[in-house]
């Protein structure tokens, strides 16, 4: 039997119209006004259907219709939240301001990643990266950034999470309605946008659908279509869940797709901005436009991908790369490129660390690092597990050197602050700090908030978050067929006046979800304290395929259950934003205990610290650069170790000792006026350091400065008068290989009167270059300060100037002023010199004196 449906759509009145563009537009996520209006029209059915407002206007019948045309209540608050949405477009934003519009008018990032947590009732996310892209996607429309994002539309999306009575991690999937959902089918005259992609097994299409927040848009790729076999249908179905042959096809759909999609869109990025490996092939894709399109040649299109490209990667061990052996790629992608310029055993080589070994498999970071002239992680310290990752690709160069930076996460603080703490901030740092939460200043202020006023509001979140898990856990009950004993005792659980602890996040064993319960009965001794009780809430989910993840939640919930810790330990089932919500407002303490350096960044420290939580974390990700003293606590001091259960055992003892010794008592100190004025204090600065240094708008800024505008730039110049620029660069790139090994250093030296602090000091190097001309290359002094390790850690590089030269012999020489005592150590060093190498060890091409 062949079915068939057809939509029906709500022809809005004129007065209305507005509202149904409102909800299509995801600028109210974070906008209460909006919210309420939408609430206001069925408040039941705004909850039930998680915030969905696009699911409230279409349960609205015509007599609904006519009575909201006629409630001159609603159609006033409709007109203030319409203008506030024209205000919102209409107000300068940071890149109009800042940028000069001559240089950068053209500008287009286009940001491709494989999930987006936009909000609860779009169903596009499974964690922290996406999440992440979120909140990047809403930053770069607050800061008026032309931004263009490139997902897939997933039908079922993440999984729901529920325990058993055993406390064992199920699933079950949502099944997507596009037509509940704010995307719009994109068109090109009356034809929907529709890209194909060939495969082995027939030709794979895909719907573009359109996501709008502000200035931004989202483009979405749906393979769930009538004219694809069931195979490819499923394509854009789950997220992260089966073999690497679904993996491979929905990367394929991700990245050959978006480009596709955006081509046919007519949209034309200068910059490239490849959120994690999962969207390599992208780059293959527009390797082979430019040699189809434009007649390059494969090292020309390689380097034009290059020079307009940033990887972004978030993975702090190898393993967690995306890899496929050389039959998968030749089955998948022979079908695309097997009759084009780009040939499959060229994709091969750029995805391998060594380009020759046929053993090796073809590696989506390793491609993705390949095909991008910048790279970055996401934490300074994650910047430099990075290097020690990709240090294979760059054999001849210290780890320090490795040409990886870092960009460190944010948030975006108006998704996450809760409403009594924007309050606060309207009150006391003036209503239009959400304008410029970049500039610290506007955070210099904080400290002038009444301690009574934030100690109450905390008090007000800690009730709700209460009430939240409350109702939360019942409905769990009821869902599993739980007795009404189990109801009754529910209503009971945890106390809106006790210091409560937060731990939440995927439960990956590397996190150590279990280590807050190692000792039981030290556990039991702090938590039911007569006079400074705590409480503990859990929530997160173990992949489908992670059993040791899910034994970890099946130890937690019996450990809950027992009667000692029944009240006190609460586990939330199907942790997801509405939950994280709830949770980063509502708890005092912010637990985090990864192994270290396992934390790439980690943000939902972030989230608990703007909203007045405290830290409590191993100093790993951003709490290396967010811990300060003064807001929050640490679990050791770095260290790393090799023995996991000695690992487990001191930082278990010490987050107890810190527990029991420190925090609490902190939390129960009170002054006559019944204040804990110690630990208002250290609120305060938990939210100034959390607003002014991790919001999404300084990190979507830091890549704008640090990378995109250079990206852009170069992207015109090479694109100009028929690539010639671009040509140029090869000539030279070609000439300086060819005669790189006959370079070398004949000898060099330093010198000084006296080497004194103030004094001066001269570097000299005579290089022998060949018929190189001198001006292709620079010779570097290569310096470090009191490093106690052999490599360089926070290297100086000091040109030194051509002096002279004599046949094929070059002098090089640069004095400088000591500005610091103690051991310097440093090094020469010979580097290729254009105006297109941005990172001195970019093409692996270095000269040292031996």
């Amino acid at each position: 039997m062949k079915r068939k449906e057809f939509f029906v759509k709500i022809n809005f009145p004129d007065r209305l119209k507005s509202l149904e563009s409102l909800a299509y537009n995801l600028w109210w996520v974070y906008n209460n006004n909006a919210k309420d209006l939408f609430k206001m029209i069925n408040p039941d059915l705004w909850r039930e259907s998680d915030h969905n407002p696009i699911e409230v206007l279409l349960s609205l019948s015509e007599l609904d219709i006519k009575k909201l045309e006629k409630d001159q209540v609603f159609l006033s608050r409709l007109d203030t939240v319409w203008n506030e949405y024209l205000e919102y477009l209409k107000t300068p934003k940071w890149f109009e301001t800042v940028m000069n519009y001559e240089k950068h008018g053209g500008m287009q990032v286009a940001y491709f990643s494989a999930e987006y947590g936009l909000h609860e009732s779009i169903q596009s996310y499974a964690g922290g990266l996406g999440i992440l892209s979120g909140d990047h996607f809403k930053s770069a429309s607050d800061l008026g950034i032309p931004f263009v994002a490139v997902g897939l539309l997933y039908r079922n999306g993440y999984f729901h999470q529920y325990l058993n009575s055993d406390g064992w991690q199920l699933e079950t999937y949502p099944y997507n309605e596009f037509y509940k959902m704010p995307v719009t089918e994109a068109y090109i005259g009356d034809d929907p946008v529709v890209i194909e992609i060939p495969t082995y097994n027939g030709v794979i299409k895909a719907k573009v659908w359109l996501i709008h927040l502000g200035y931004s848009r989202l483009v979405m790729l749906d393979t769930d279509l009538d004219d694809n076999s069931p195979e490819n249908r499923v394509i854009t179905g789950k997220l992260y869940d089966g073999d690497s042959e679904m993996r491979i096809k929905q990367e394929i759909v991700l990245g050959i797709g978006g480009v596709r999609a955006l081509k046919k869109l007519g949209i034309e990025a200068t910059v490239f901005h490849i959120n994690e490996g999962h969207p390599a092939f992208a780059l293959l894709e527009r390797v082979k436009d430019y040699m189809t399109d434009n007649n390059l040649n494969l090292s020309e299109a390689i380097n034009m991908v290059k020079h307009s490209t940033l990887f972004t990667t978030h993975t702090p061990v190898p393993a967690g790369f995306d890899v496929f052996d050389n039959n998968t790629i030749y089955k998948h992608l022979s079908p695309i490129y097997g009759h084009t310029p780009l040939s499959v055993d060229e994709i091969l080589k750029i995805g391998k660390v060594n380009p020759y070994n046929h053993n090796e498999i073809f590696s989506m970071a390793v491609c993705a690092t390949k095909l991008s002239v910048f790279r970055n992680g996401v934490s300074k310290l994650h910047g430099k597990v990075s290097r020690q990752i990709f240090n294979n690709l760059w054999p001849e160069v210290g780890e320090s050197f490795v040409p990886v930076g870092h960009v460190t996460n944010g948030i975006h603080l108006q998704t996450w602050l809760a409403d009594e703490i924007k309050v606060l901030f309207n009150r006391y740092l003036g209503e239009d700090w959400y304008l410029r939460p970049y500039q610290r200043s506007v955070w210099d202020n904080v400290e002038d908030i009444p301690d009574l006023e934030l100690y109450e509001a905390k008090n007000i979140l800690r009730t709700r978050l209460v009430e939240f898990i409350r109702k939360r856990t019942i409905e769990s009950i009821r869902k599993r067929g739980g007795s009404y004993s189990e109801i009754v005792k529910s209503n009971e659980i945890l106390h809106p006046g006790v210091l409560t602890i937060g731990f939440a996040r995927r439960f990956a064993t590397y996190k150590r979800g279990y280590l807050l319960f190692t000792d039981e009965d030290r556990l039991s001794r702090i938590l039911n304290n007569p006079k400074m009780p705590v409480q503990i809430i859990i929530a997160g989910k173990a992949h489908p395929k992670d059993s040791e993840g899910k034994d970890i939640i099946k130890k937690i919930h019996h450990i809950a259950r027992k009667p000692e810790f029944r009240d006190k330990i609460v586990f939330v089932e199907d942790y997801d934003i509405q939950v994280a919500k709830y949770l980063v407002r509502g708890v005092d303490v912010w637990l985090n205990n990864p192994r270290r350096p396992m934390e790439a960044s980690g943000t939902s420290g972030m989230k608990a610290a703007v909203n007045g939580a405290l830290n409590f974390s191993i100093l790993d990700g951003w709490w290396v650069e967010g811990y300060k003293g003064d807001n929050g606590w640490s679990i050791g001091a770095g260290e790393e170790y090799s023995d996991p259960k000695y690992q487990d055992f001191v930082e278990g003892q010490e987050l107890y000792d810190k527990l029991e010794n420190e925090i609490v008592p902190l939390f129960y100190s009170k002054d006559r006026s019944g204040l804990p004025r110690g630990w208002i204090h250290m609120v305060k600065r938990s939210i100034f350091v959390g607003c002014s240094e991790f919001s999404t708008n300084r990190m979507v800024m830091d890549y704008h400065e640090k990378y995109y505008v250079t990206l852009h730039e170069m992207c015109n110049e090479l694109v100009d008068n028929n690539f010639s620029s671009l040509k140029e660069y090869m000539n030279f790139y070609g000439e300086i290989f060819n005669k790189w090994q006959k370079i070398r250093f004949i000898k060099s030296e330093v010198s000084s009167d006296k080497f004194y602090l103030g004094s001066n000091a001269k570097f000299t190097a005579e290089v022998y270059v060949d018929d190189l001309t001198p001006d292709y290359i620079n010779v570097c002094v290569i310096s470090d300060t009191n490093c106690p390790k052999l490599d360089f850690e926070e290297p100086r590089f000091i040109i030194l100037d051509l002096v002279e030269q004599k046949d094929n012999v070059a002098t090089f020489s640069k004095t400088i002023k000591l500005t610091c005592s103690g051991k310097i150590r440093f090094a020469f060093a010979i580097f290729p010199k254009h105006k297109y190498i941005f990172n001195e060890f970019e093409n692996n091409l270095v000269v040292w004196e031996k």
